[in-house]
């Protein structure tokens, strides 16, 4: 079997990959979904974008799901992000244009997010014994 070279990343890769969490050890997955109608690729790195950003204040997230849909002349933004251990935060907006409902999904990831980071941070400071 022969091992195939590894081939540089372009700066632009190497960017993306270094924004990327590595506390714990698994990169940042982003599924992207369109139902219904085809959304350009300026909205699609839009939503992309945004979505790195929630790994900004949980480095657990490893995983979120983007499902961008349109229904009676609205546009339905749906995401949904995993952290270890069994963590699952989703929400859902309904916006009359798909950047709105966008940033309205990512508000309420990121409030979750950060809610359930104080939830698991340790609020009681250990006292330090002096040594004799």
């Amino acid at each position: 079997m022969l091992a195939r070279p590894e081939r540089p990343l372009s700066p632009a890769a190497a960017a993306a990959r270094s924004t990327l969490p590595t506390d714990t050890g698994m990169p940042l997955r982003i599924d992207f979904t369109d139902r219904h109608e085809h959304h350009p690729p300026t909205i699609k790195a839009y939503a992309l974008e945004k979505a790195e950003k929630v790994a900004r204040f949980f480095d657990g997230v490893n995983h979120i799901q983007i499902v961008l849909d349109r229904d009676a002349g609205k546009h339905r933004t749906e995401m949904i992000a995993a952290a270890p251990p069994n963590l699952r935060f989703v929400a859902t907006a309904v916006e009359d244009s798909v950047t709105a409902a966008i940033d309205s999904a990512i508000d309420k990831i990121e409030r979750q997010v950060v809610k359930a980071k104080e939830r698991l941070k340790d609020h009681h400071p250990r006292e330090h014994k002096p040594e004799r």
